[in-house]
């Protein structure tokens, strides 16, 4: 009988690993004057157990998650995507009155601008962190 043996480093698990999750932060410049059809995905409330919507905004809130110089404004965008595949997941968030929601823009509905964007990690103690 042939066994199979299943590596953490399977393509399966690969897929799975919180370094190849990733984010975008974007600055909505307006509301777009274009109209434009097309399907847009709503975001999730959890990718993993440890990207939540509900873990997330209390890093997001109670600390700068940031490793560049950064000063969030009124209507900034973070997204966190799943690795790529076919259907990309993601959850989103929205600075707002001084805070991040969870929240989201309609797709095709504003104009951004890209701050910037860069792979989620984790600090030693687990805590999340973007860099």
């Amino acid at each position: 009988m042939n066994k199979v043996v299943h590596h953490k480093n399977s393509r399966k698990a690969k897929n799975k690993r919180l370094n190849d999750f990733t984010w975008t932060l974007d600055r909505c410049l307006g509301p777009s004057n274009t109209t434009m059809d097309g399907m847009g995905y709503m975001p999730e409330e959890a990718l993993s157990e440890d990207l939540t919507n509900e873990k997330m905004l209390v890093y997001l809130n109670s600390k700068n998650c940031f490793d560049f110089d950064y000063e969030p404004q009124e209507g900034d965008n973070l997204k966190i995507y799943t690795p790529e595949n076919r259907i990309r997941e993601h959850l989103s968030f929205i600075f707002e009155n001084g805070e991040w929601i969870a929240d989201h823009y309609g797709p095709f509905t504003h104009l951004f601008e890209k701050i910037n964007y860069g792979k989620v990690t984790f600090e030693d103690n687990n805590e999340d962190k973007k860099d």
